[in-house]
């Protein structure tokens, strides 16, 4: 798949900026164009108005604008750019010494390693199992500490509305008369 889109963009340059086709125009020929690209290759000609690829005549330097084409090539660009995207993802997950797939988790040292790594003698003894089984565990023990800090908050709350609050009562000629705990 990713051979076949770099063929399509590859296919989808202008002849004349060599980059993706913006704002294509197709000229009598057939040949696709960016529209700002053939107005400034016949700027200066008046009665002949010859292809750039195949040098056949266009009547009167005359071109359609592609709007399909010019969406095919949007959705080509995102596609690239997705596949790009993933695939970096996909190379940020290899070990940089090894270059092979970052699939095994130590315990002990709490590092991500690929199964060389793990046969290093910095790893020899120690405890390492597949990363989705760790990140499993290792996520389920977050959970109860977020628990418990949530159950830890609540109490705090709870005990801070409890607090005992004065009352004062005043007399008429307003100063205190006695204080009362709640």
């Amino acid at each position: 798949m990713e051979a076949a889109l770099a063929q399509f963009m590859a296919a989808a340059d202008c002849p004349l900026c060599l980059d993706i086709l913006n704002d294509p125009v197709t000229i009598d020929c057939g040949h696709n164009f960016c529209h700002s690209c053939i107005c400034h290759s016949w700027r200066e000609l008046r009665d002949t108005f010859p292809c750039p690829t195949c040098c056949h005549p266009s009547q009167g330097g005359r071109w359609r604008s592609n709007p399909q084409l010019g969406r095919i090539i949007g959705i080509a660009k995102l596609l690239h750019r997705s596949m790009s995207k993933r695939k970096r993802q996909e190379e940020r997950h290899l070990c940089e010494q090894h270059l092979q797939a970052l699939s095994l988790f130590c315990e002990d040292d709490l590092q991500i390693l690929c199964p060389l790594c793990m046969q290093s003698p910095d790893h020899q003894d120690h405890r390492v199992r597949p990363v989705e089984e760790a990140a499993s565990e290792h996520k389920q023990r977050l959970r109860s500490y977020l628990e418990a800090l949530k159950q830890l908050a609540d109490a705090q709350e709870i005990n801070q509305h409890s607090k005992p609050k004065k009352l004062r009562t005043e007399r008429e000629d307003g100063k205190p008369e006695m204080e009362i705990s709640l």
